[in-house]
């Protein structure tokens, strides 16, 4: 259960929610049976042995209306999952970085219309892979808007890309993950060498582009994402807990990486720990993701605007109660009310995304655009991410709720594990 400290500090913003939707609409079923279908799907998932523990925040108007932890925080252990924990958030970074972009961009330092190639120069000249294999000069250099939407022709080892990802390990391109001693300029001198899958602007795919953000984020401020984050966002909204390079003496606070036992992606079928440098299989992609789970603790490490923080379930629900408060909790403003809605906003159109029909993205997330294609009981306009090593995020603003479940096992626990947790807070039976 969740505890009296952090129950003090999210009713803290609690007072700022309301007063932002005095009538907020209702859900259609009592808390008893919601709380007791969301027990049975945690029970089940745990004892099923699809996850070691999760850990579950859910908040309507900035009040936990479910708090749940389940399992123990590593295997063989019978130390219990906890708030206090530390978890690898991996892609729900993204949402962090988006935030610290548009920070800049309130601020007139970089402007969502700019080349990339204006910050980092490694960009200027880069060159288009078409589907016959053929390249030819990239039209122009992708802008901060595409990197922000995942529009900008990059990509990730782990999506398989057949037209890219030999292209992507022979120059031994990082997704954020692995590869502890590479630098920031390393990665992004490594990604600019590899060919882009399409025209900037043109189609959609999951990529590092956000890793390159980060680096234009350090870029502008002539020092460390982490730093950004921390001194901008972090402690103005007294969070206390977001890290990209963890100091050693906080590895015990970790809860250990497992991934499934098969590689089918199915759940139920057990989990090994993952202790060192491995490769895991991907079955959406059918490709391979290089997990490493110790790069949490590597001071060397650059700091992975996609994939590279670490933070607590308490502290990440702080940020986005900021985000569904339109960038304000407790008094503080990190970014303008306008900002955030044309963040929140569907900015692909009907491009396909990873998330499938009915999804579309915004300047950061995901965003559900037809819930009855998207098979989801969430509102439209409602968005989130996942993370590679097992976490996601929602924020619901019709009925002003916002959710985060926590695992720490890889490829299944952002997608097959969270999913039903989510989807069973809005159960009507």
């Amino acid at each position: 259960m969740i505890s009296r400290r952090l129950v003090i500090r999210l009713l803290g913003a609690a007072v700022i929610a309301f007063a932002l939707s005095p009538t907020p609409v209702a859900l259609a079923f009592s808390p008893e049976a919601r709380n007791a279908k969301l027990d049975e799907t945690l029970r089940g998932l745990v004892e099923g042995r699809s996850t070691p523990g999760i850990l579950v925040l859910i908040l309507q108007d900035g009040r936990p209306v479910y708090s749940r932890s389940v399992g123990v925080r590593e295997v063989g252990s019978s130390a219990p999952i906890g708030e206090n924990d530390m978890f690898r958030v991996a892609s729900m970074t993204k949402a962090v970085t988006s935030v610290a972009a548009m920070m800049l961009v309130e601020q007139g330092k970089i402007g969502l219309d700019d080349p990339v190639s204006r910050f980092l120069p490694e960009f200027t000249k880069l060159r288009v892979r078409g589907p016959d294999g053929g390249e030819g000069p990239a039209n122009r250099p992708p802008t901060i808007r595409e990197l922000l939407t995942h529009t900008a022709g990059l990509s990730y080892n782990f999506i398989n890309n057949a037209r890219l990802v030999d292209a992507y390990r022979d120059a031994r391109v990082t997704d954020g993950l692995d590869q502890p001693e590479v630098t920031t300029a390393e990665a992004m001198q490594r990604l600019a060498s590899v060919p882009l899958g399409y025209q900037p602007g043109t189609g959609w795919e999951y990529s590092l582009a956000t890793d390159v953000l980060g680096a234009v984020i350090e870029k502008v401020t002539g020092n460390s994402l982490e730093s950004f984050v921390i001194e901008r966002i972090a402690k103005p909204l007294r969070i206390e807990s977001f890290v990209f390079n963890a100091p050693e003496p906080v590895r015990s606070r970790f809860v250990q990486v497992t991934r499934p036992a098969q590689v089918t992606g199915a759940l139920g079928t057990g989990y090994v720990p993952v202790l060192g440098p491995e490769a895991v299989p991907f079955p959406p992609t059918k490709g391979i993701a290089s997990l490493d789970p110790n790069r949490a603790f590597s001071p060397t490490a650059y700091n992975s605007g996609g994939a590279g923080m670490s933070a607590t379930i308490g502290d990440y629900a702080r940020f986005l109660q900021m985000l569904l408060n339109e960038g304000e909790l407790d008094g503080v403003r990190v970014l303008r009310a306008e900002t955030v809605r044309q963040m929140t906003q569907n900015a692909t159109g009907n491009m396909p995304t990873l998330r499938g029909p009915g999804w579309g993205f915004t300047l950061g997330f995901g965003i559900v655009t037809d819930p009855a294609a998207a098979k989801s009981r969430l509102p439209a306009g409602s968005y989130g991410w996942g993370g590679i090593y097992g976490t996601q995020f929602w924020v619901d603003p019709t009925n002003r709720v916002i959710g985060v479940v926590m695992t720490q096992t890889a490829i299944i626990g952002s997608g097959p594990i969270s999913n039903p947790i989510r989807e069973a807070f809005y159960a009507a039976d």
